[in-house]
């Protein structure tokens, strides 16, 4: 069974409209709110110290990428317990599937959920958190790139990239729907029309309509003229919406139009720019050959990309995906962290950054919010 959850993603925001939740969406919020008072039992559950070892242990292994032993953690850190205490804690953490161990006598590794508790405990302070002399080098390179909006993409996730230490993905902006600028329906023979439509920022898309009845090249004239004058401007699904009085061949024609447009929409994730991935292949998460022959087709075939936007969020906020909270198994080795720029509404793009679970999310949070805030400037001052 197909989750819809996972197919279109709903995060309930303070702006939700209870009205505007349809089944699959009140499904999915119903789902976010009871993880969300899951996630918060658990925390309620775990004593200051547990969660001050927790964090520790998830620090550690970022930096080190080795299981964090009781003993190593009382030496790096003035708990001021015993290692056989802190040993104890981990045992209740590995029980309460935070952590885990490879044999009884090994250190520990952060499962996904103490990333969560993690990422959602860490102090983040945005932009400030990147050294000045950084944010100048990459403000003078999308100041260039300004020059050439074709450029933006992919320098943008050029720099997230480096900034971050990991692979970083960015979208061209664009608006939010495919919007109707023109129609012309052209006659081939009497049941074949060829629709030609020319989309907002002068795209053409073409296809052949074929129609049940035969249709006069002086008829296709006047349902080019007809259409034009109600459907200019809209996208699909103000078209779905509006009521419409149409003759059977203006209907094939508005039904192409709308799978023309429906596509279109579809396909804005297709066009999008991955780089970094040599930083990627290099974490230690990568050395197995399996793990880095499915990284590599996956980005090949422009299926991770897709499979990662489609989990951008919603307006402003900044999304942080962990393993297995990913849709799809292929993204269970990832983690990523997304963010819209540009204007709401109007003319925006995505950019993020994906690595290993064991990434360092404080940086590479204040990378995303830092390159976001960048290219909206950028958007703003284009189409001010």
């Amino acid at each position: 069974m197909n989750d819809v959850c996972s197919e279109r993603p709903f995060r309930y925001t303070p702006d939700t409209q209870f009205a505007s939740l349809t089944p699959p969406n009140f499904r999915c919020y119903i789902r976010d709110v009871s993880n969300a008072l899951s996630r918060l039992s658990d925390d309620l559950a775990l004593s200051i110290r547990e969660r001050t070892i927790l964090n520790l242990i998830v620090s550690d292994y970022i930096r080190e990428a080795i299981p964090v032993a009781s003993e190593a953690l009382a030496r790096r850190h003035d708990l001021g317990v015993s290692s056989a205490t802190i040993r104890n804690d981990v045992m209740d953490l590995e029980q309460n599937g935070f952590l885990t161990r490879p044999h009884p006598s090994a250190g520990a590794i952060p499962l996904d959920k103490a990333y969560r508790l993690h990422v959602e405990t860490i102090s983040v302070d945005g932009p400030s958190r990147l050294p000045s002399e950084v944010q100048s080098s990459a403000r003078q390179r999308l100041n260039v790139a300004e020059r050439d909006i074709d450029e933006w993409r992919n320098e943008a996730a050029d720099v997230l990239a480096g900034l971050v230490g990991n692979m970083a993905i960015a979208t061209f902006p664009s608006s939010d729907e495919t919007r109707i600028r023109h129609i012309e329906l052209v006659s081939l023979k009497d049941v074949l029309g060829l629709l030609i439509i020319v989309l907002e920022q002068a795209k053409v898309r073409q296809q052949l309509v074929r129609f049940e009845m035969p249709v006069a090249p002086a008829e296709m004239q006047t349902i080019s003229n007809k259409l034009n004058a109600l459907l200019r401007g809209m996208s699909s699904r103000e078209i779905e919406t509006k009521p419409l009085e149409l003759s059977t061949a203006e209907e094939d024609v508005v039904g192409t139009t709308v799978d023309i447009l429906r596509e279109e929409e579809a396909s804005r994730y297709n066009d999008h720019f991955l780089a970094g991935l040599r930083n990627l292949l290099s974490q230690p998460e990568f050395e197995d050959k399996d793990s880095l022959e499915v990284v590599i087709r996956s980005i090949e075939d422009g299926s991770l990309g897709r499979a990662v936007l489609a989990q951008a969020p919603d307006g402003s906020v900044i999304r942080v995906v962990i393993g297995r909270e990913n849709a799809g198994d292929m993204l269970w080795p990832l983690s990523i962290v997304l963010r819209r720029y540009g204007i709401p509404g109007e003319m925006n793009g995505v950019i993020g950054a994906i690595g290993p679970v064991r990434m360092e999310y404080g940086r590479t949070i204040a990378g995303v919010e830092f390159m976001s805030a960048l290219m909206t400037d950028l958007v703003e001052t284009v189409h001010a």
